[in-house]
């Protein structure tokens, strides 16, 4: 390589790597309120070209001279560089085009877990007679023996429930039942909304289903506290918190 194309191709590289070192500059940054706003697939567009930059100034690296440059100290780091910008235009693309769609997949997550725990819910199971039966007819060896079972436990875990504390239970589920239809309704509307959506007036709109959001969320913490507390001995106190 001569020494002129060795130049114009130092500056080259020179030159992409300074634009992938200002970008990742940028991503740290928090826009001004004043600078206008772009629509999201403009946002994406632009994501493109940057990563399209960062690729070639990869390639430049990599067939630039491999002595007596000036970025010789700068070739260890594009690697670095290069990834941080790909892994940022990657989760760009990722990132979902609407306020609502954010809020909608939010509250689905939220649906989810409320469903698991209504099905550890409709696992619990009472004492079966037999089961009181062979509790009372154990001697102290075979009840030491069975402690030692975890298997055994584990599959027995929640079905113990006493009658009085089996009713408990299936008050407890009919609250998480409605909960999980009201939170499916939730879930249909907001995803009805997506196509009402206006960018330029729809700030507070979003702002009440954040709202909207948070309070589903705390409600789900609730039901998962109070699954946990329907296993015996059941905790009265913390389940008239939670309800």
């Amino acid at each position: 390589m001569g020494k002129a194309e060795r130049e114009r191709l130092n500056q080259s590289l020179s030159g992409h790597l300074n634009t992938i070192h200002e970008t990742l500059q940028l991503l740290d940054q928090t826009p001004a309120p004043s600078l206008d706003k772009l629509t999201w697939d403009v946002v994406v567009k632009m994501g493109d070209q940057v990563s399209k930059q960062a690729t070639i100034g990869t390639l430049l690296c990599l067939f630039s001279a491999p002595s007596g440059s000036r970025n010789k100290d700068l070739k260890p780091l594009v690697p670095q560089l290069v990834g941080a910008v790909w892994e940022a235009c990657t989760a760009l693309k990722k990132t979902p085009a609407s306020n609502i769609t954010v809020i909608g997949r939010a509250m689905t997550q939220v649906a989810v877990s409320v469903k698991d725990v209504l099905r550890e819910m409709e696992e619990l199971k009472p004492v079966s007679s037999n089961q009181t039966e062979e509790a009372s007819n154990d001697d102290a060896s075979h009840a030491e023996t069975r402690l030692g079972d975890n298997d055994s436990l584990s599959d027995d875990l929640g079905n113990d429930l006493s009658p009085e504390e089996m009713k408990v239970a299936q008050s407890a589920i009919g609250v998480v039942s409605e909960t999980v239809v009201v939170m499916k309704e939730l879930i249909r509307t907001i995803t009805g909304l997506l196509k009402q959506e206006k960018p330029e007036d729809s700030s507070n709109f979003v702002d009440t289903l954040e709202k909207l959001l948070k309070l589903c969320q705390e409600i789900g913490v609730q039901i998962d506290e109070l699954g946990a507390c329907l296993y015996p001995p059941q905790e009265f106190p913390a389940m008239k918190a939670a309800l």
